[in-house]
């Protein structure tokens, strides 16, 4: 093909690159497999579609720590199974960050001096991309539930500080749409994984991840705006 395409999936949230190799050719088969009566499409590489797509999708052989290789995705994946699970806390969390962002790139982000400081402290507490495939036990799982706790307590302390209107609207919204520590019961959690994550475990990681992004990627939360108060 001389123009990029790829093929989506948007209720299982997952893309791949259409190859004319032999193993990309094995993944798209795969794909077909799976996903023939869910919600596919088609996107050319300057289709306005791709702005739907946010990095929860699971990207099939891209540089994503986590995401797929072609082979393994066209072979015995063990990720898959909690790759293609329904996120709900990444999908609510992915519509406030993709709001975020457009706001950003409108010129209309009002930032204030607290905001840096605040996201970079934040930031600490950040380092969520665990892959779908790796393989957990009790005590991996209650290592990374402390993690996502530490993290959602630092999200809710910094509500509390000087914010401007935009970070701390957003920091409200999308504790919102994350669960509470108490929806996260380690025994709970500890009962679903085996062999792989708890998927609202690794729901809610990938939530986090979306924040992340934002924080790392916009430079816009550590400077002030000329006419902020």
């Amino acid at each position: 093909m001389s123009e990029l395409v790829d093929v989506v999936c948007h209720r299982c949230r997952i893309q791949l690159e259409l190859l004319d190799a032999p193993v990309p050719r094995e993944a798209w088969w795969t794909f077909l497999d799976e996903h023939a009566y869910h919600p596919v499409e088609l996107l050319w590489e300057h289709s306005e579609a791709r702005e739907r797509l946010d990095i929860d999708y699971i990207c099939v052989d891209s540089d994503i720590k986590g995401d797929p290789s072609f082979a393994e995705y066209a072979g015995d994946w063990p990720g898959r199974p909690l790759a293609l699970h329904p996120r709900p806390f990444a999908r609510a969390v992915a519509e406030i960050v993709a709001r975020a962002f457009d706001t950003m790139e409108a010129h209309e982000w009002r930032a204030a001096p607290a905001d840096g400081p605040v996201a970079e402290q934040i930031l600490r507490y950040m380092d969520f991309a665990p892959p779908a495939s790796e393989l957990v036990d009790n005590a991996a799982v209650l290592a990374r539930l402390a993690a996502v706790e530490a993290t959602l307590e630092q999200l809710r302390r910094a509500t509390i500080e000087p914010l401007g209107d935009h970070f701390g609207t957003f920091l409200n919204d999308v504790l919102r749409g994350l669960p509470t520590a108490g929806a996260l019961p380690p025994d709970e959690l500890c009962a679903e994984s085996g062999p792989l994550a708890s998927p609202r475990l690794w729901d809610t990681e990938r939530a986090l991840r979306l924040i992340q992004h934002l924080l790392a990627a916009r430079i816009t939360l550590r400077k002030p705006s000329s006419d902020a108060d």
